[in-house]
């Protein structure tokens, strides 16, 4: 069983990358997605509505999303290492959350600052709030880092620059099929 957590910033070009998945046999689960159906089944129909529940079924609906995603086999699961929020950054692979799905590894998809800044002003589909960039993806190294000692997962990062999108999908694959080595090892020790 393989599960690896794929984070950056917005605009880094997280989603295009992580279609290179798709040639080893995993499947991309957005974790806020498989929040929003746990929350389904308590009667939230919105998923803007779950950042306004009380914090505390907040968590528990993150464990339970968190514990869902752990049973499943071969997946990368589409999250944020941390939200950007008016208070600060907020955790978005808390304890409770990366203890339950237990990664093999984490995947910080990063590019220049001015680079990802560019690519949002082009994307005119999403209303993105304005940040320190920078600070965003040294803060999320920071998570994912906290996130793999809590989980002995390992972390990676795939440089996604402009006009190298080929680089960055190879270099994430390269990850992807060392995990499958990996696998593969320990299933023919046992």
């Amino acid at each position: 069983m393989s599960i690896v957590i794929v984070t950056g910033v917005p605009g880094v070009g997280k989603s295009t990358v992580m279609n290179a998945a798709k040639d080893f046999g995993y499947n991309i689960v957005n974790f806020g997605t498989t929040m929003f159906e746990e929350a389904q089944k308590e009667g939230v129909s919105k998923r803007d509505d779950l950042r306004k529940l009380p914090v505390d079924v907040q968590k528990r609906l993150q464990r339970q999303a968190g514990e869902k995603i752990g049973q499943m086999d071969n997946v990368i699961v589409d999250t944020h290492a941390s939200i950007l929020t008016p208070s600060g950054y907020l955790p978005g692979l808390p304890e409770w959350t990366v203890k339950a799905i237990m990664p093999n590894t984490i995947v910080l998809v990063e590019a220049l600052p001015d680079e990802i800044e560019n690519r949002r002003s082009k994307d005119t589909s999403r209303a993105r709030d304005s940040d320190d960039i920078g600070l965003h993806q040294r803060i999320n190294r920071e998570y994912a880092i906290a996130a793999a000692f809590m989980t002995g997962a390992t972390v990676g990062f795939v440089p996604n620059n402009d006009n190298k999108i080929d680089v960055a999908v190879e270099e994430f694959k390269k990850i992807l099929e060392k995990l499958i080595l990996f696998a593969e090892l320990i299933l023919s020790q046992m």
